[in-house]
This record gives C-alpha cells, sequence and structure tokens, in this order.
C-alpha cells in the first residue's frame, strides 16, 4: 500500500478523474466529485474527511431516496472514495458510508425537491456565473477547431494534443452544465431590500468573535459555488456558515471544525 500523503481533496479527484486506468464518465463524474469537494472543502486533507461528514452528505443529497438521480449521484461518491481506499491514500474506508437508498415514494416529492435545488445567489455571484458561462461557450468553437486540427494527424495512438483538446473540451462542457444548472435554480439575493430583522441569510456580512482567542474577524455569507475564505466568503454549506445561519448577533455558536470544537459570538449582522 502507498504512504498516505497530505493530498487535498480536489487534488485527489484530479488523480481519479486523469487516471485511463479508472472508467468514469468524465464529465458527469467530474461534475457529482466537485460538487461533493464543495460540500467537505476543496483545500482540505483528504484522509481528514470523516465518516460521519460522508454520511452527512449522503443524506442530505438523498433525503431517503427523494431527490431524482440520488442514487446514481452517490454512486460516483463511492467509486472515488473507493478508488482512494484501494490506492492508499485513504485509512478509513471512506466508501462503506455512502448510504444510498431506495425511493420510498414519489407521490408528493417533486415539490419538494425543486425547492431543496434552489441556490441563493448574491447579486455579484451571479453576475461572475453570467459571465463565466459566456467566456465559457466562447471557447467551444477554437476548442472544437483544435480537436479537429489535431485529429487530422494519421497516427492517434499517442496524440497527445488531441487527447488533450478533448479532455480541455470535456471540461468546458461540464463546467457549462453545471453553470446552467446553477442559473436555473437561482433566486437573486439582494440583502439591502431585505426586511432589517438583523438573521444571518445568504448575503449578509457577520462579525464573530473567537471566545477563546477573543479575536474578531468579518465574514460574507455565500453560496457554496461563490465561496471564497481568502476574500472572506464562507458558505452557508461550510461548517461555520451552517452554525451561524438564521442566528442573530449576541448569539454564541460551537463550530465542529477539523481544528476541533471553536465558538464563536455574533457580534454584528449587516446587509452587504
Amino acid at each position: 500500500m502507498q504512504e498516505i500523503t497530505d493530498q487535498t481533496v480536489i487534488e485527489a479527484i484530479s488523480q481519479y478523474i486523469n487516471n485511463p486506468k479508472t472508467k468514469t464518465d468524465a464529465p458527469h463524474t467530474d461534475r457529482e466529485l466537485h460538487r461533493f469537494a464543495k460540500w467537505c472543502g476543496a483545500d482540505r486533507v483528504l484522509h481528514q474527511i470523516n465518516p460521519s461528514e460522508v454520511g452527512e452528505y449522503s443524506e442530505r443529497l438523498g433525503e431517503g431516496g427523494a431527490v431524482p438521480q440520488a442514487a446514481e449521484r452517490l454512486q460516483v461518491i463511492r467509486g472515488f472514495l473507493s478508488y482512494m481506499r484501494k490506492s492508499g491514500q485513504l485509512e478509513v474506508n471512506l466508501a462503506q458510508h455512502v448510504r444510498i437508498r431506495k425511493s420510498r415514494t414519489r407521490a408528493h416529492s417533486g415539490g419538494d425537491a425543486a425547492a431543496r435545488d434552489i441556490i441563493e445567489l448574491t447579486v455579484a455571484g451571479f453576475n461572475a456565473l453570467t459571465s463565466e458561462l459566456k467566456r465559457l461557450k466562447g471557447e467551444r468553437i477554437p476548442l472544437a477547431e483544435d480537436i479537429h486540427k489535431a485529429a487530422a494527424d494519421k497516427d492517434v495512438r499517442e496524440n497527445a494534443p488531441l487527447e488533450a483538446a478533448r479532455e480541455q473540451l470535456g471540461m468546458v462542457e461540464s463546467r457549462i452544465r453545471d453553470i446552467e444548472l446553477q442559473l436555473k435554480n437561482a433566486v437573486v439575493i439582494d440583502p439591502k431590500k431585505r426586511k432589517n430583522d438583523a438573521v444571518v441569510r445568504v448575503g449578509v456580512k457577520i462579525t464573530l468573535k473567537d471566545l477563546v482567542s477573543g479575536k474578531t474577524r468579518g465574514y460574507t455569507v455565500v453560496s457554496a459555488s461563490e465561496a471564497n475564505p481568502l476574500e472572506g466568503k464562507i458558505s452557508n454549506e461550510s461548517p461555520v456558515g451552517k452554525a451561524v445561519m438564521r442566528r442573530m448577533a449576541g448569539q454564541q455558536v460551537e463550530v465542529v471544525t477539523p481544528r476541533g470544537k471553536q465558538s464563536f459570538e455574533i457580534i454584528r449582522v449587516t446587509a452587504s
């Protein structure tokens, strides 16, 4: 077995998708694994993910099997985690914690499933996705031309330019579908137009005080697709984001993070 390294989640996903020995539907697999990466943290060390997190992801995605294609989507995650275990990058068999349940009933789940797919985006986040979508669509024709030119080489056995162009086009198409789905289900949030009830929601700015160190830090709560910790934008699905949602200034929260339990006080909640 290989020595376990401090490989990040996103690095492990790239290794898995680009390994010719793994039989995957590249665009579909890429999309599902990047959703998983957003959930647990793309820059986290892979072997630090624990079974309870994988189980919770399964529950949230499947909700007892009500979400369409939940089983198919979870199979992608199971395959990835199983591969990482076999390749020696995981000590624990996390794949067994991907719980895939059969659908109980579809009688009245349609509306609820649609509601769960709604994505709240800030105005800036919506505009950024729209601009990225326009740019990616503009890359389609040049990439198709690159494929055509590379395919003109009769020796396709080791045609690196052809494979590279195909892979790039596949990634572009996958990202286009992902953005189009997000925009289709998007609800644009403008905190300034909401009733000023000082409740933490997507789009607001918050100031948190670490109750141990006494240090304070400001964040903007955004959707998972907009999260950027380096810019102080935290996802409403991150441990801190989930803990403060629907809370108000003056309340204290306890957050379970990879570094252990941390306690914070919400000092301020303002429209961004």
